[in-house]
């Protein structure tokens, strides 16, 4: 049934957006006691630059094109274009030992990453499986698949990873996780007043200019 309203899109969906950058909200009452609760400095505080220099390293030269950093918990959880529907939780601290970190992520280069992203879209759209989905997402892979020709600008993933620790040593409204997608190029940050902060890699600078 048409109802005449014009359809909403998903905040971050099939399509790329550069100027994406969108707050929601979270629960008041977190934010009204954010200065009553005392922050505690864990081992992911202690070691975030080694852990931060492991991560950029995830991205730019393993499998890995998402991960969610729980800077409260120490809790890191990572997507892998070698095993692209799984999800992978990983602590901290082994992430700052060498031999885990060559033990359980596959090496690969940044276009080769891209490349074979690509190359299981082509295959999904020559599956009998893809005649499931509307021809307005269908038109919108194919499109998509067609004009992605650079996974993430790599200048703009180690802006964002050098500027992790200042949002993370605010005063009053700390970070609290971050999810760095390099597929859609989207970083999504959730802060200790339960606010949440969604924006593409572009316009990142952007929000750390204003903010810090």
């Amino acid at each position: 049934m048409n109802t005449g309203k014009k359809k909403k899109s998903a905040l971050v969906g099939y399509g790329f957006d550069e100027n994406l950058m969108r707050s929601v909200k979270g629960d008041e009452s977190l934010k009204d006691s954010v200065y009553n609760r005392e922050r505690t400095h864990n081992i992911v505080d202690k070691n975030i630059d080694d852990l931060l220099e492991v991560i950029l390293f995830l991205l730019l030269s393993t499998g890995v094109f998402r991960i969610v950093i729980g800077l409260n918990n120490g809790e890191i959880k990572t997507s892998s274009v070698f095993d692209p529907f799984n999800v992978e939780i990983h602590l901290a601290q082994d992430l700052l030992e060498p031999d885990y970190v060559f033990h359980h992520f596959g090496m690969i280069a940044l276009d080769e990453k891209e490349a074979l992203i690509k190359r299981y879209y082509q295959m999904l759209e020559h599956d009998s499986a893809f005649d499931y989905l509307s021809d307005e997402w269908q038109t919108a892979f194919h499109d998509r698949n067609q004009i992605m020709k650079q996974l993430t600008d790599e200048n703009e993933l180690r802006y964002i990873i050098e500027n992790i620790p200042a949002l993370r040593n605010l005063e009053g409204y700390y970070l609290r996780s971050a999810v760095i997608n390099l597929f859609n190029s989207t970083i999504s940050m959730s802060f200790n007043c339960d606010g949440t902060q969604i924006m593409s890699h572009k316009k990142f600078r952007e929000f750390i200019e204003e903010y810090v």
